[in-house]
C-alpha cells in the first residue's frame, strides 16, 4: 500500500510540475487570436508581442490588470491571471522570434 501511495504521489507530483511548465505557451496561444501567428501580428494595425523584453511585456500586462493602462479587452484578460502567469508568459514571449 506504501509503495502505491508513493507512485501516485510521484505522478502527481510529475503532472503537476508538467503543467507548471506549460502553463505558459497555453496562456499564450490565448494571445495569438489577437496578436497574430506566435505574437507576430500580420494586421498592419496590430501590435507584435513576440520577441519583446520579458520585463516590459510583464510591465504592460501588469498596468492592464491594475488599470493604469486603458484597453478594450486587456483589461480584463490581464485581471484574469497571476502575476506569476504574466511573468511566465511574458518570459515565454521574449523567446519568440
Amino acid at each position: 500500500m506504501k509503495k502505491v501511495l508513493f507512485i501516485l504521489a510521484a505522478g502527481l507530483s510529475f503532472t503537476a510540475a508538467s503543467y507548471a511548465v506549460e502553463s505558459e505557451k497555453v496562456i499564450a496561444a490565448t494571445c495569438f487570436g489577437c496578436h497574430g501567428p506566435n505574437g507576430k501580428t500580420v494586421n498592419k494595425n496590430g501590435y507584435s508581442i513576440a520577441g519583446k523584453p520579458a520585463a516590459v511585456t510583464e510591465k504592460i500586462l501588469l498596468q492592464y490588470k491594475q488599470d493604469k493602462l486603458k484597453g478594450t479587452i486587456m483589461n480584463r484578460i490581464a485581471k484574469g491571471y497571476t502575476d506569476e502567469e504574466i511573468k511566465k508568459v511574458a518570459e515565454y514571449l521574449a523567446t519568440l522570434k
